[in-house]
């Protein structure tokens, strides 16, 4: 878990938790959650000869790209999943919510439908958190208040002297 991110601890299990059981109950590579600004929340698993951070700001553009397209041609509710399949690997990436964006890096060897079925479960399991997260990002910040200003002039005042 990315622990710059800020989540509360609760919130970052249940996180774990299910990706850790969707990399198990799809043999992949990795699985990651990012957020719709490229920002890697979470990774299960490795990923050789590449970044986490730059595949999770690439999918985010991949997501928002993706997005445009559906709209431009008159969907309305522009989400969901795109599937990559590679001669090797393949990645499919599957949004949840409207904050962030799951992707799962596996053998081409496997089963693509049983990584749709796995990865839309852990989605559902995912979308309670979003919102959450959500809700949690739409109240407001408690601004410092006057004290504080008064505060800080008396810190600077005693640490420097007056002028």
């Amino acid at each position: 878990m990315n622990s710059d991110y800020g989540l509360p601890v609760e919130m970052a299990e249940q996180i774990e938790q299910t990706l850790s059981n969707l990399r198990r109950m799809t043999e992949a590579e990795s699985v990651m959650l990012a957020d719709v600004s490229g920002q890697l929340v979470s990774l299960h698993g490795e990923i050789e000869e590449s970044d986490p951070v730059l595949i999770a700001a690439l999918a985010a553009g991949d997501v928002a790209a993706m997005s445009e397209l559906s709209r431009q041609i008159g969907e309305q509710n522009p989400s969901g999943s795109f599937l990559h399949e590679g001669e090797h690997k393949s990645i499919y990436l599957l949004n949840v919510g409207t904050s962030f964006i799951l992707l799962v890096i596996f053998r081409a060897e496997t089963l693509v439908g049983m990584v749709r079925l796995f990865t839309g479960r852990a989605a559902e399991q995912l979308e309670s958190i979003s919102r959450e997260y959500e809700e949690l990002m739409e109240q407001p910040k408690a601004a410092p208040g006057a004290d504080f200003g008064t505060a800080l002039a008396g810190e600077l005042e005693r640490a420097f002297g007056e002028f």
